[in-house]
Order: C-alpha cells, then sequence, then structure tokens
C-alpha cells in the first residue's frame, strides 16, 4: 500500500478515534457514566475581552477598547452565570496583556465549550455603526491548522487526543478536518446570536455577520465567535456602549443567543471538556 494511502487510513482511524472520546465525554463508562448522565452538565462559556494592558485597542477620546470590553465582559459573565445551564470563565479578568494563543490556552484549560471574544473597533467605512458577529473564514482554515501543528504542544488539543509526534503534514490534516467541523458550530452559534440581538440592539445594516481570519477564533475543538459590541468611531454606538441600559440589554441578548445554540448544537460540543 503507498505511503500516503496508510497515512489517510491512519488519519481516519485517529478522527474516528476522537469523535468517539469527544461524544462519550469524561466519565461515561459503566455506573459512573449512568450518575454524571442524571445530571445536566453545565456549558463553560470563555469570554474574551480583546486587547488589555499595554495594547489599548480602538481609543476614542477617552474611551479605550481595552476598558470598555473588559466592563462588558463582568456584565456578560453575570448575566450568563444566573442562568442554570451556563457558566462564565473570564479569560482576561483584568487589564493584564495576554497573546492570542494564550488566551486559547486558557479556554481550553477551563474547559470552554465556546468562546465569545469581545471587542469595540473604529472604522473609517463612513458612518458605519451597530454590533455585528465575525467567524473565521474558510480560506484562513488550511493555513491555521498548518501553523498550529507546526508551533503547538499538540497534547491538550483535539478533544484530548495527543498529536505529538505526528507527522506535521498528518497533524495539519487532522486539526483542518476538525476545524470544519467546529466552523460549522460557530456558524450556528453566530446565526443564534445575531437572532437574539436582532430587535433589541443597533445592528450592522449590512452583512452583521461577517467572515475573517481571527487567530482567537482558531481553536480546532472550541465553536468561537467575535463579537464587534459596536465601533467607538461612531457617536451613536459610543452612546450605547457607555449606557448601562444597553450594556444589559446586550448581554441579555448574548446569553439568549447562547442560550439558543445549546438547543441546536451538536451534543459532542456541549460535553464537559474537564
Amino acid at each position: 500500500m503507498a505511503l500516503v494511502g496508510r497515512k489517510y487510513i491512519r488519519a481516519a482511524v485517529m478522527i474516528g478515534a476522537m469523535v468517539l472520546a469527544i461524544l462519550a465525554g469524561p466519565g461515561s463508562s459503566g455506573v459512573a457514566g449512568e450518575i454524571a448522565s442524571l445530571a445536566t452538565p453545565k456549558i463553560i462559556v470563555a469570554i474574551d475581552a480583546g486587547h488589555g494592558g499595554i495594547d489599548p485597542g480602538a481609543v476614542a477620546g477617552d474611551l479605550l477598547e481595552k476598558q470598555v470590553v473588559l466592563d462588558f465582559a463582568s456584565l456578560l459573565a453575570a448575566e450568563i452565570n444566573s442562568t442554570a445551564r451556563l457558566q462564565a470563565f473570564l479569560v482576561r479578568p483584568d487589564d493584564s496583556f495576554l497573546t492570542l494563543t494564550q488566551r486559547i490556552r486558557r479556554a481550553r484549560r477551563a474547559g470552554a465549550n465556546l468562546i465569545i471574544s469581545l471587542h469595540a473597533d473604529t472604522t473609517g467605512e463612513g458612518r458605519a455603526e451597530g454590533a455585528h458577529v465575525y467567524t473565521l473564514s474558510p480560506a484562513g482554515t488550511d493555513q491555521a491548522a498548518i501553523e498550529l501543528a507546526i508551533r503547538e504542544n499538540r497534547a491538550d488539543v483535539m478533544g484530548g487526543a495527543s498529536l505529538a509526534g505526528e507527522p506535521d503534514d498528518l497533524a495539519a490534516l487532522l486539526v483542518d478536518l476538525a476545524q470544519r467541523g467546529t466552523m460549522d458550530e460557530a456558524q450556528k452559534l453566530a446565526r443564534a446570536v445575531l437572532e437574539a440581538m436582532a430587535g433589541r440592539v443597533t445592528l450592522l445594516p449590512t452583512q452583521p455577520h461577517r467572515q475573517a481570519n481571527f487567530r482567537v477564533l482558531r481553536a480546532p475543538e472550541i465553536p468561537s465567535i467575535l463579537v464587534e459590541l459596536g465601533y467607538l468611531s461612531n457617536e451613536g454606538d459610543r452612546r450605547r456602549m457607555t449606557s448601562e441600559v444597553w450594556n444589559a440589554r446586550m448581554a441579555a441578548a448574548l446569553t439568549r443567543g447562547i442560550q439558543e445554540w445549546a438547543t441546536l448544537a451538536s451534543p459532542g460540543f456541549l460535553t464537559p471538556k474537564k
């Protein structure tokens, strides 16, 4: 059998094993599994406030993006924790600088089932205003997989299955295939969140669901979306983002969207990750 053929068979076997492990979840065998199934596990929502520390993000007068999103992250966490099934984890709980890789690793160590990355950018595109949501661009998955395969210690990704010691091209293939499945869940999450936000907060009027190759969205096993709360360069958005009423409404809408996604998500993405 050709070497390439054996490589792809090996990849298929590994993918099958990882899928079974993810769907089974921890403690799924015997009596322990039966007992665990009686209780509904918490869905861990990693809330990642963008920028921080030496990186202020966008700036508009005395408003700094890093502080705007940090304040909102705390409010969103409180709203999420008030629900029965959701539990929030603040990736950046204070004004500290984190690399994008550190953010994903923190979310992964917390057992996150999904990641919500928060930003409030500026734009020179006319009078653009309104919240919008990004998911990972399909064009970004191949390169993301290659970079992860080369850069990462791969023991803590892919549903707990170690890729350490595997050739880079095989690891990249496995990561890419897993990431494409995760992207489908991220699309569901984005649609649910936008539907919950519609009519409750101002959305970008054209294409509020956008795609880009943001590194923070590249976790291959965790559905991730990036939420732009609005534009600091827009007077209306600045007014809304500094309003307690608007912030409470936005936090409630995001939480409702996450709850709706939980009713639609593939079961493997909702199982405990730690």
